[in-house]
């Protein structure tokens, strides 16, 4: 690339990937982070070791310092005022994404969409690792794409969950295969509004071409129309529609007529996953690989062996006839929907956090019958309660563990008790994923 000086922003997974990448080949690295001394101690420490040099408790002195490049964490957002400061010194700023696929030697199908990303390249992911073929899983699901994008080779394969905070900051980065899974508004406050949310994920496939292949929606229509502008390859899936080339379900089974007249087919009944939204993203994910070149056998044998992903719809226990499940990764709320839609018994939820704009009223849209009761808690308790409560009886609680101990003694046999937050966890938790481990763990910790 040229340049020999970066600052990564952020030092979170993505962060210390980035740092560690470019240290490994010849770079000079100052990483920052807001976060705390003693919040981060092991890794400033781990860091530096390796060569970087850390900032901790703020970016100021960082920016102090002469670089060619900065390489944003996912979680810094566009208008955080480190970024305008770069950007006023004229300072290249790409993503952490960018960055791993400038380095990475294999081929990349990656996956956006407002919901559904994790589950999608999770199981496309283990298509690929029945491929015979090295394959990595990375991205937001968990191992950034720095991490293993210099242990590539030509023939690697990787699923890649790009998210539209990623997105935002890629140039060059170009999938052979992308996969649009839906649009709906999710992150508004980090974006500004749903045009510049949709622009953001449209970069998945400006730099495609005609070699390249685009797997679209075709059931929903704001994908249709953003889709108009690229140059790839078309392929879609459906829930409602059949294709001479695309992917679809119909009479009990998941079915791609692939570009060269082949025919893909496989049982519904055999998918482990509950609800019409992951026939959708097995849909995605079998197409990707299809199209990838990985074999049909591998294919089925992906699908036969994936069981879902943590934190999504996972079931964590059943006590007194009452299922817990755990479905964090409902930021937001079409992801709220797609769960009351998939969850077929009485429910009590458990929702709230920290708001990412257009409010919570379309949940109303959904089969909210089956809300037997919400319990709200973190800081869009009181939004919540004021689109829904003419629909759904709500209650509030201080925290996680209040919320559970008022779902269990609320539930009776044949209830579910669904956690299912609509809203961000940067309120109380790191991630949602942290969220998530501690409702399992008070879960588990009912007494019988």
């Amino acid at each position: 690339m040229g340049v020999k000086r970066a600052h990564v922003i952020g030092i979170s997974a993505s962060g210390q990937a980035a740092a560690r990448l470019l240290l490994r080949h010849g770079w000079n690295v100052i990483a920052s982070d807001r976060i705390e001394r003693r919040q981060a101690s092991e890794v400033v420490s781990e860091l530096t070791a390796e060569g970087a040099i850390v900032f901790v408790g703020g970016h100021e002195i960082a920016l102090e310092a002469e670089v060619d490049l900065a390489v944003l964490s996912p979680g810094i957002p566009l208008h955080a005022e480190v970024v305008k400061q770069l950007r006023e010194r004229g300072i290249h700023i790409i993503s952490e994404l960018e960055l791993g696929w400038r380095f990475c030697k294999g081929r990349i199908a990656a996956v956006t969409g407002s919901n559904g990303k994790t589950t999608t390249t999770a199981l496309l992911g283990e298509m690929m690792s029945h491929s015979g073929h090295p394959s990595f899983t990375c991205g937001n699901i968990g191992l950034p794409l720095s991490e293993v994008a210099d242990q590539t080779s030509p023939e690697a394969l990787l699923s890649v969950e790009a998210s539209s905070f990623q997105l935002m900051t890629t140039e060059d980065f170009k999938p052979d295969v992308a996969v649009l899974l839906n649009l709906s508004p999710d992150h508004l406050d980090w974006h500004g509004g749903f045009e510049e949310y949709a622009e953001a994920k449209a970069r998945i496939w400006s730099n495609q071409g005609e070699d390249d292949w685009l797997v679209y929606c075709a059931d929903d229509p704001a994908v249709v129309k953003l889709t108009r502008s690229a140059r790839s390859g078309m392929f879609p899936f459906s829930l409602e529609e059949r294709f001479e080339a695309g992917a679809f379900s119909t009479d009990g089974e998941l079915i791609a007529a692939l570009p060269d007249g082949s025919r893909f087919s496989f049982p519904r009944t055999e998918l482990n996953l509950p609800g019409d939204h992951n026939v959708a993203n097995a849909l995605a994910a079998l197409s990707a690989a299809l199209l990838m070149g990985i074999s049909p056998e591998a294919v089925r044998e992906g699908i036969h062996g994936f069981k879902g992903y943590p934190h999504r719809l996972e079931t964590v226990r059943e006590k007194n006839g009452v299922i817990w499940i755990n479905d964090s990764k409902a930021t937001n709320v079409d992801a709220g929907l797609v769960a009351l839609r998939a969850v077929k018994r009485p429910i009590i939820l458990i929702a709230g956090g920290r708001a990412k704009g257009g409010g919570f009223r379309s949940l109303l849209k959904g089969p909210v019958e089956r809300i037997k009761v919400a319990i709200l808690m973190g800081e869009a308790a009181g939004e919540i309660r004021h689109d829904l409560e003419d629909e759904i009886k709500t209650y509030s609680a201080a925290d996680m563990a209040e919320a559970v101990t008022m779902a269990d003694e609320m539930a009776v046999p044949g209830d579910a008790v669904l956690l299912s937050p609509l809203c961000a966890s940067f309120d109380m938790f790191r991630n949602y994923g942290d969220r998530g481990d501690v409702f399992r763990r008070l879960v588990m910790e009912l007494p019988e």
